[in-house]
C-alpha cells in the first residue's frame, strides 16, 4: 500500500490542466518495487548502491511499498567511497522544452566531505552537467533550477540545497526542472536520440562516522511533449525574459526581448491551484502585484497561443518593517 502523500506537486497539478485539454503532458515513475531497465547501477565496481528492502535505524522503510535505492541495504557505507546509479530517461521526454523530476529521499551523512550529487547528461552520458539552481545557460540556451525540498515529518517548505549532506528531518521530497536542455523532436544533438540520463553519486571521505548515507524512492518525471514547443523552438532560443524583482513583496514586472501578443500570465502556487491570471498581453513588459497572495513559492506559466513561451518560479516574501 503507498503511503499517502500530503503535498500535491504543481506539476500533478499541471498534468490535471493540461491533459484536460489536449493531453500534452506525459510522466514516468520508479518505485523500485520491480525490475526496471531505467535504473542503472555499476556491478564491475565496489558500488554500495543497491535496491531492496532498507534495514538499518533511520532507513528502517521505504517511502512507498517495500523496497527503495540506497546505499547498501543493511551496513553503514564505506569510507573513500564514490558511487553511481544512473536513471535513464527514454523517449519521449527527449521530445520537450520542459521536463521536472522529483523523487524522495532521506540522507544520513557527515557533514564535512561526504555528500550526494546529480547530474544531467543528454548525449547518452559523453558528458555531465551537474545540476544546480545557477541557471546556467548552454550553447543551447537552457538551464536548470531547484524547486524546493518538503519535508514529510513537519510539513515545511525550504530552498533545496544544491548538495546533499548531513542528516534529513525524515522523508524530504526534492524536485529540479531544466527547460531546453533537452532538445526538441527532430534535433540530432542526442545521439541516440531516446534518452536523458540522471547521474546520483555518492562520495565519501577517508574518516568513519558510521553514518547510513542516502536513500531514494519514488522517482517521477514530467514532461511537455513536443507539440507545446515546437512553435516557439526559435523564439525561446534567442531571447531573455526577466521578472525583477524576486523575490517581491509588492509587485513585480516580467520583460522581454520578444513582442507578445495576446499572451496570458498564469499563477500557480506551490499545490497547483490557479491564483492569478493576466491575459491579453500585448508589448515588452507586464507588471503584476501581489494582491493578498500568501508569501511561499509560486510558478508562473507566460502562454500565448496555445504555447508555453517561460515557465519561471516566484517568490512572494512579507516586507520587513
Amino acid at each position: 500500500m503507498k503511503n499517502n502523500i500530503h503535498v500535491f506537486t504543481v506539476l500533478f497539478a499541471f498534468i490535471m490542466i493540461f491533459a484536460k485539454v489536449n493531453a500534452q503532458y506525459l510522466y514516468d515513475s520508479v518505485s523500485f518495487e520491480t525490475f526496471t531497465s531505467k535504473i542503472l547501477i555499476d556491478s564491475t565496481s565496489n558500488n554500495v548502491w543497491q535496491i531492496g528492502i532498507p534495514g538499518k535505524n533511520f532507513f528502517n522503510s521505504a517511502h512507498s511499498g517495500t523496497r527503495a535505492i540506497l546505499t547498501d541495504t543493511i551496513n553503514n557505507y564505506f569510507t573513500n567511497d564514490t558511487s553511481v546509479f544512473i536513471y535513464v530517461i527514454r523517449n519521449p521526454y527527449t521530445e520537450t522544452c520542459f521536463t521536472s523530476m522529483e523523487f524522495w529521499h532521506k540522507y544520513d551523512m557527515d557533514t564535512l566531505f561526504d555528500k550526494g550529487i546529480i547530474d544531467a547528461s543528454y548525449d547518452g552520458g559523453n558528458s555531465w552537467v551537474t545540476v544546480s539552481d545557477s541557471n546556467l545557460v548552454s550553447a543551447l540556451g537552457s538551464n536548470f533550477w531547484w524547486d524546493y525540498d518538503y519535508c514529510e515529518a513537519n510539513g515545511s517548505y525550504k530552498v533545496h540545497e544544491l548538495i546533499i549532506s548531513g542528516k534529513s528531518n525524515g522523508w524530504i521530497l526534492s524536485r529540479f526542472n531544466w527547460q531546453w536542455w533537452i532538445t526538441v523532436k527532430s534535433d540530432s544533438i542526442i545521439v541516440p536520440p531516446d534518452s536523458l540520463m540522471i547521474r546520483f553519486t555518492f562520495i565519501s571521505d577517508s574518516v568513519e562516522t558510521n553514518k547510513e548515507g542516502w536513500m531514494i524512492d519514488d522517482l517521477l518525471t514530467v514532461s511537455a511533449q513536443w507539440q507545446l514547443c515546437s512553435g516557439i523552438e526559435g523564439r525561446l532560443l534567442g531571447e531573455k525574459i526577466l521578472i525583477y524583482p524576486n523575490p517581491f513583496s509588492i509587485q513585480a514586472t516580467l520583460k522581454t526581448e520578444y513582442s507578445m501578443n495576446n499572451s496570458i500570465l498564469t499563477i500557480y502556487n506551490s499545490f497547483g491551484k490557479k491564483v492569478k491570471q493576466i491575459e491579453n498581453i500585448s508589448g515588452k513588459m507586464v507588471t503584476f502585484s501581489r494582491n493578498g497572495l500568501s508569501k511561499g513559492f509560486y510558478y508562473l506559466f507566460l502562454t500565448e497561443n496555445n504555447k508555453v513561451l517561460a515557465i519561471k518560479k516566484l517568490i512572494i516574501i512579507n516586507k520587513s518593517k
